[in-house]
């Protein structure tokens, strides 16, 4: 698919609504609800921003686990932007010591999603946040929504003013209500470059399901289009103008002993366009299983699915940014319904 033609391929990555976090668990009451937001865009993305009234504290006993996600969480320009004003957003949820503090080294403090706003096709954007996180000690814990915006068009005293709407939420859910919460990142040294026309598998984990009739693994999958030029992937040539991205779960169901338990259950197929102007998408992705659909199989190994369909290589991320937040991530949440 060259320049033309990739321009405009449909981005049919399935109804919002149905892949936001939380959104398959059914719904809870707001915990902490934000105003109005308004903040100024950065050269460079330097420096979280927390949203005003996101913030929930709580205690939690070692190794205790909560479900964490964001509602109703979206930027918007306060004016209108040009043509090509892109602005890179990374959202994220971010956790701490009940004092302030950072948790102790080494400690996973959260998750982004990122992506680019791309005026005038966009006039705003949404992110779906969540995670699990893991007390690493007896104790209290803050956890809120942050986010920051950046530009390359913050120069020579161009300004723009981004606006979070009011009613962002940060919701937590803990055992019994939500059972098991095993949780996984693809850690450093473990992403890969996709090329056009391959399909990487990755993020794979080894689930029990825990106490339910349902089991729900999600696999969120921090993307990057590789430009050419690009400084974080190479193969990129000008000949398109980004990638066109598909991506989906797919669990193996297995026996205790790990042999193989019926064949492997694929979750929705999203797409994705990921064009340069878009630059990066965390692109996310749930299945849904029941214990019929499980069939007396006790494990069941999940996977994260990438497929390139055309244009340039797509990178996968991994690891950590700054501050121990997790780039590519995965979870599975037993309940009843």
């Amino acid at each position: 698919m060259r320049l033309r033609s990739l321009r405009a391929a449909v981005a049919t990555a399935g109804t919002l609504a149905a892949i936001l976090a939380g959104a398959f668990l059914g719904t809870a009451s707001a915990q902490a609800a934000s105003a109005d937001f308004t903040y100024e865009v950065t050269r460079n993305a330097d420096t979280y921003l927390d949203v005003p009234g996101t913030e929930i504290a709580f205690d939690a006993v070692a190794g205790e686990r909560s479900y964490l996600w964001s509602r109703n969480l979206s930027t918007t320009p306060v004016s209108a932007l040009a043509d090509g004003d892109n602005i890179g957003n990374t959202f994220a949820i971010r956790c701490r010591e009940a004092d302030g503090t950072a948790l102790p080294a080494g400690t996973e403090a959260g998750v982004y999603w990122a992506a680019n706003l791309v005026p005038a096709t966009e006039s705003s954007l949404t992110a779906a946040l969540r995670w699990v996180f893991v007390a690493p000690a007896d104790g209290g814990y803050t956890c809120r929504l942050s986010i920051v915006s950046y530009s390359s068009v913050i120069v020579n005293g161009h300004t723009v003013t981004m606006r979070v709407p009011a009613g962002a939420e940060l919701a937590r859910r803990t055992a019994p209500v939500y059972n098991g919460l095993p949780r996984w990142t693809l850690l450093a040294g473990s992403g890969t470059t996709v090329a056009r026309g391959a399909t990487a598998t990755t993020l794979g984990y080894t689930v029990t399901p825990a106490t339910g009739n349902r089991l729900s693994v999600y696999q969120d999958a921090a993307l990057s289009t590789c430009a050419a030029g690009s400084p974080i992937c190479s193969g990129g040539t000008s000949a398109y103008d980004g990638t066109v991205v598909e991506t989906w779960v797919e669990a193996q169901p297995r026996n205790a002993d790990g042999s193989l338990c019926g064949g492997p259950i694929a979750g929705p197929v999203s797409r994705w366009n990921v064009t340069n102007a878009k630059h990066h998408q965390t692109a996310a992705n749930t299945l849904t299983l029941t214990t019929a659909q499980l069939g007396g199989c006790t494990q069941v190994r999940t996977a994260l699915k990438v497929r390139n369909v055309d244009g340039n290589p797509v990178k996968i991320h991994d690891g950590y940014a700054s501050g121990t937040i997790a780039a590519t991530h995965g979870s599975a949440i037993s309940y009843t319904v």
